[in-house]
């Protein structure tokens, strides 16, 4: 192999490296999955969560958050 054919090959490979996969956000539709809210048609869940239903979804992970994501609720 000739010296050029040396520097253009690292040259691709050192700029494969700089590439980034794309960070954007998909929704639920587009990714083929159901919305988390739904369940998975499991029996074992927590108490007070029906699902299906988002509202019940929201409150218990807003409860969830305050009981053991508080760091504030745990020092005081």
């Amino acid at each position: 192999m000739n010296t050029r054919t040396v520097f253009v090959a690292l040259s691709v490979l050192a700029l494969a490296g700089c590439s980034e996969p794309s960070q954007e956000l998909h929704s639920a539709a587009e990714i083929g999955q159901t919305p988390e809210y739904t369940g998975t048609g499991s029996q074992f869940v927590a108490p007070g969560w029906t699902q299906g239903d988002k509202a019940s979804w929201s409150r218990e992970l807003t409860v969830r958050t305050q009981r053991g994501q508080n760091e504030y609720n745990k020092t005081n």
